[in-house]
């Protein structure tokens, strides 16, 4: 016999109670694993940000590991990720257009799809982190282990006899994706060490570690004489100086002065000179030669593009078959085939038309969401949308140059953005709840 019981004005019988039990005792212990996952997911994240400077194979695997993590953590706890973060579509709408139309691109076919969402699986981490990367604490994390994996490269390259002269500093990756990496690095520091906020939290000894660091990222960055991260910097500082602390003005001109004295008498001055230079210095003239030639190849597929499998191939057979006038204006085209030293360029040749309009409207639209929210961000967050725009501003320069906005340079890129919009949703959500 049953004998019923009162829960809660509801006449409940032994074994109804006993299902309900065994309900709440279930939840309990998805709600548990899922706490253990979430923060177990949080942990490789922190590693794979202790291995940006350090290993293309650490990242790899761990940013497949933290991929795999972040979708069974948003399983489990069952998180509505892209409702509450609706930045994140910002992310994925140009990866899903971008995998349509490698599909029909020249090279077509599932080979050039899947060529192309591993050009873009960094773009990924912004999914995987909003369900776990919740707080500013956390967020500070990531930042730190950056940072430290940053000096850890710079001591690195220090250590090595043959890389401590002008232009021969590598740190632990190649020339260009190591200073790219430095150069935004650099600029986060310099957004935490101008906000008031940040400063008098952190203190004057804080403070003078911080800006022990941001010296040596720079040193760093000087040494590697890549000309386009130099420019990327000044650019991210100015940028700075004109949106949130004036001061800083006097800051850059004082980096310009200090950076003028490392390396060989006028070193620097003379590197720097040569930016502008499209009559006599050879690495402008090849430049020049790549970008050219990469429009005019890319006119017979402008629409998808020639996608990502085989291009050096195709630029190839393209440029055997131009007049020897062309050939001999673009020898240099061919000697990097299919490699425009230019990340707009590339996408544009690779992925057409449309893919790069998509991917240039939702790169927009996420600058303006950042600039606009620091009207709701409060001063004790704001530090974080700061950063992302004078990181973003200084490395969509670089890539005039250089080609990692899609490669493992970017990840950073794609980092300090998610930091930004992560702190913008949260206190926008925090608003319309109040």
């Amino acid at each position: 016999m049953l004998y019923p019981i009162m829960t809660g004005g509801v006449r409940l019988g032994v074994k109804e109670r006993c299902v309900e039990e065994d309900v709440c005792s279930l939840k309990s212990r998805r709600e548990t694993w899922g706490d253990y996952l979430d923060n177990a997911t949080f942990g490789v994240a922190v590693l794979f940000c202790l291995f940006v400077f350090m290993s293309k194979a650490a990242m790899n695997s761990l940013g497949g590991l933290l991929l795999l993590m972040g979708i069974v953590s948003m399983g489990i706890n069952r998180r509505r990720v892209v409702k509450e973060n609706r930045y994140l579509l910002l992310f994925l709408i140009p990866i899903g257009f971008g995998s349509v139309t490698a599909l029909f691109s020249v090279s077509g076919g599932l080979a050039s799809v899947a060529s192309f969402l591993n050009d873009m699986k960094f773009f990924f981490l912004p999914i995987v982190l909003a369900p776990i990367i919740r707080d500013e604490k956390r967020l500070a994390w990531l930042f730190g282990a950056v940072v430290v994996s940053g000096i850890v490269a710079t001591f690195w390259g220090l250590a090595d006899p043959g890389q401590r002269v002008l232009g021969l500093f590598h740190g632990r990756h190649v020339v260009g994706r190591n200073a790219d990496m430095l150069m935004i690095t650099l600029l986060g520091v310099v957004a935490f060490i101008g906000n008031g906020v940040f400063r008098r939290k952190i203190g004057r000894v804080g403070m003078g570690l911080l800006v022990c660091v941001a010296m040596l990222l720079f040193w760093g960055l000087v040494m590697s004489a890549i000309r386009g991260a130099w420019l990327g910097v000044v650019v991210g500082v100015g940028v700075y100086a004109l949106l949130f602390n004036r001061r800083f003005l006097i800051v850059g001109g004082m980096l310009v002065v200090i950076a003028c004295t490392i390396g060989p008498t006028g070193g620097v001055v003379n590197e720097f000179k040569s930016i502008g230079d499209t009559t006599s210095n050879a690495s402008n003239l090849a430049r020049l030669q790549l970008w050219r030639a990469g429009l005019e190849f890319s006119k017979k597929h402008m629409v998808l593009g020639s996608g990502r499998e085989k291009i050096d191939e195709q630029f190839k057979a393209f440029y055997a078959a131009q007049p020897e006038t062309f050939q001999k204006k673009y020898t240099w085209s061919n000697t990097f085939p299919g490699n425009f030293h230019n990340s707009y360029i590339q996408l544009f040749v690779e992925c057409g038309v449309l893919f790069f309009t998509v991917f240039s409207v939702c790169g927009v639209l996420i600058l303006y969401r950042l600039i606009r929210s620091l009207a709701w961000v409060p001063s004790s967050s704001a530090v974080y949308v700061q950063a992302a725009i004078v990181c973003s501003s200084g490395f969509l320069v670089t890539q005039f140059f250089h080609g990692e906005l899609v490669s493992y340079g970017g990840i950073l890129l794609v980092l300090a953005l998610f930091g930004g919009l992560m702190v913008a949703q949260r206190t926008e959500n925090e608003i319309t709840l109040s």
